[in-house]
């Protein structure tokens, strides 16, 4: 630290009494009786060893910490008369200077004869930025006693019994220097106390003391802790030390660059108790400066004990669970899902406060390389109130899932499905969804029906259930498709299940309507499109619907059946045939040449379902009695009785017979028999 810093100061001495001497600031009338009162001599004699003593502590009702020398003023007309020199430094500047064992320079005894102008003046203080080396390097054994009785203790108040004060001060001095910044300005100390320092009001944390004393601490009420330096280690020493307390001892010897210290001046601004606080930080600096991911967990554990409030220690519980950028290693991966499991799964990540983690990049590498424990903790997280960082964890692994993931979901945790599905709706337009388990599909559809989805989206759904060929809401999932119900379903026709069977039923009557109104508004379909909306409407509504010069009609006249999936062949075929045969122009003559030999063939072999020979039957002669039975027969005789009367010249079922049997069965429509008094009305 090279920038200066302006200190004012103060000097106390007899002056009808212990008072306030001169001051290069105005002081109030209560702070001049408090540092009256503390600056005075502690004890009713001066002992041997503790002539000279530093005090540090706070002012109340000021921005000042006092620090202050205390010597005795013989040349005085009243005995035990003492000068205290009183540096009084801003609490802002006290955080600025890395090594306070520097200020001990600033404090002067008065000359004689007394110069009150040398005290009326502002000091400027210069420090160094080096650590302290050489002869300024404190005493390992009095730190240690220090940094263990201080820290183990918090809430006691440490009396060192010793011969003398003096060697004390640079230990003192070092451990304050240690201390960051809330600590610095709240601890309170004397390097020579005669007397109970904290009978002024001030809850002193360490006081070095003579050994005569001994009783004097004995008796007090206050909690004390009362170390005899020259006698055998006290019982409380007795135990092995923390590990924790022999960082602390080396940080100090490395003096302002130690690793310890910055971590306490990062991270120790925001705990609610800074003694208490130290030994806490201490230990969570000895695991993050051995980045040990084996006890990361316990880190963030121990943290959140020892920090319960949610203001509390706030800057640390964020940086210990910030994500690693890179998951590349394994150590980072294990580092990055401990920081995951704590934070959404443990009892102590309560008193962290709320942090955005973004869960995107890891998400992806959890899955990977932690599927079951991912599982696990989704487990528990579905039963547990929902929560912002809760819900980006679970979209973030659900971006992540593909269908095979969500059956190896379902088969350990099929509660998590429809979770999932929240998080991924796209999933639901997947076929493979729809090919679990069917209570889980059932929760699926109620948790796609909580969400706000598009008509476009629910199209899709409506596609990949109908391949898959669910029973599973399928009315409730086509009237959410709305207008893009039948784009949705026209899927269908390029699944490979298209090749092998027909929509169920409740399929084809949930689809009925859709289909109906896309006919009515639409006449551009493709052929497939066209033969599979018609397949779903009811045959009544197809003769009031099609008809046989519509352009999409022709367009799948024009076409080989042999372009539709197998199923629809001879669907269609009765579909072209019937409105062929309705038609009251040449229009109907591609649609009924298209149709009949598939037609023919479909009869003869009785490879059709009734519903398609409803749509036909109303077209169809009536043969009598005994012979109405021969469906062909039928067919060949309406066929017939049409192309006569539309057709003027020619067979056109003989110009497309490829085969000897076709086209003998197109001279057998003509020669049909056609009379009136044949058929039976």
């Amino acid at each position: 630290m090279r920038d200066s810093i302006k200190i004012e100061q103060a000097l106390f001495g007899y002056h009808a009494g212990h008072n306030l001497v001169a001051a290069s600031v105005p002081l109030a009338p209560r702070v001049r009786q408090f540092l009256a009162t503390i600056t005075d001599s502690s004890g009713p004699e001066n002992a041997a060893g503790f002539e000279v003593a530093f005090t540090g502590l706070p002012v109340p009702e000021t921005n000042f910490y006092a620090l202050f020398c205390t010597w005795p003023a013989p040349e005085m007309p009243r005995p035990g008369c003492v000068w205290s020199h009183v540096v009084l430094i801003d609490l802002a500047d006290l955080a600025r200077i890395p090594d306070l064992t520097q200020l001990r320079k600033l404090c002067v005894r008065p000359a004689s004869p007394l110069r009150i102008s040398d005290y009326q003046t502002p000091l400027t203080f210069v420090g160094s930025e080096a650590a302290t080396v050489g002869t300024e390097v404190p005493d390992p054994r009095r730190t240690f006693h220090l940094i263990r009785a201080l820290y183990e203790h918090p809430t006691l108040g440490i009396v060192v019994l010793d011969q003398a004060g003096a060697p004390w001060e640079l230990a003192i001095f070092s451990v304050w220097s240690q201390q960051w910044p809330r600590l610095r300005r709240e601890f309170a100390f004397s390097v020579g106390s005669l007397g109970d320092r904290r009978q002024a009001g001030v809850p002193f944390d360490l006081q070095i003391a003579p050994l005569s004393s001994e009783r004097l601490w004995r008796r007090t009420e206050a909690p004390t802790l009362v170390l005899n330096y020259a006698s055998p280690a006290p019982d409380w020493l007795a135990a092995c030390p923390a590990p924790w307390i022999d960082s602390a001892v080396e940080d100090l010897q490395r003096g302002a660059q130690g690793a310890l210290r910055q971590f306490f001046f990062d991270f120790g601004s925001d705990t609610e108790k800074p003694r208490d606080a130290f030994a806490k930080l201490a230990v969570a600096h000895g695991i993050t400066a051995h980045d040990s991911n084996a006890d990361w967990g316990e880190l963030l554990r121990s943290v959140g004990e020892a920090f319960p409030s949610q203001t509390e220690g706030v800057r640390l519980k964020r940086t210990l669970t910030i994500l690693p950028e890179s998951l590349a290693s394994v150590e980072k991966l294990e580092r990055a899902w401990t920081i995951a499991a704590f934070i959404l799964g443990a009892r102590e990540a309560e008193a962290y406060p709320r942090v955005d983690i973004n869960f995107g990049n890891a998400a992806s590498h959890f899955w990977t390389q932690k599927r079951d424990e991912v599982i696990t903790l989704l487990g528990r997280l579905v039963r547990r109130k929902e929560s912002p960082l809760a819900t980006s964890f679970v979209g973030a692994i659900a971006d992540a899932v593909d269908c095979a993931a969500l059956k190896y979901i379902s088969e350990r945790h099929d509660e998590l499905v429809p979770m999932i599905i929240s998080h991924h709706p796209a999933l639901a337009f997947e076929v493979d969804t729809w090919n679990l388990q069917g209570y889980v599909q059932s929760q699926i559809y109620e948790a796609l029906d909580r969400l706000s989805l598009r008509e476009e989206d629910w199209g899709k759904i409506v596609g990949a259930m109908l391949i898959a060929a669910t029973y599973v809401s399928v009315r409730e999932a086509v009237e959410r498709a709305g207008s893009c119900v039948m784009q949705g379903a026209f899927r269908w026709l390029e699944h490979p299940v298209a090749q092998q069977v027909l929509p169920s039923q409740p399929w084809r009557e949930a689809l009925a309507a859709p289909a109906a109104e896309l006919l009515s508004r639409d006449n551009q379909l493709s052929p497939a499109e066209l033969a599979f909306s018609a397949w779903c409407i009811p045959s009544e509504l197809v003769h009031r619907i099609l008809f046989a010069e519509r352009d999409d009609v022709q367009k799948l006249a024009s076409q080989p059946l042999e372009n539709l999936p197998p199923p629809l062949r001879v669907p269609t075929a009765f579909l072209l045939t019937a409105i062929g045969l309705g038609a009251t122009t040449d229009a109907g003559t591609s649609l009924i040449v298209r149709a009949f030999y598939p037609l023919h063939d479909a009869l003869a072999a009785r490879e059709y379902r009734e519903e398609s020979w409803s749509l036909l039957a109303a077209q169809l002669p009536y043969l009598g009695l005994w012979r109405d039975w021969d469906r062909c027969e039928k067919l060949r005789r309406a066929v017939n009785g049409w192309l006569t009367q539309h057709v003027k010249v020619g067979n056109p079922l003989r110009e497309v017979a490829t085969t000897p049997e076709r086209r003998k069965l197109a001279r057998r429509v003509s020669d049909s028999e056609g009379e009136a008094d044949e058929f039976i009305d």
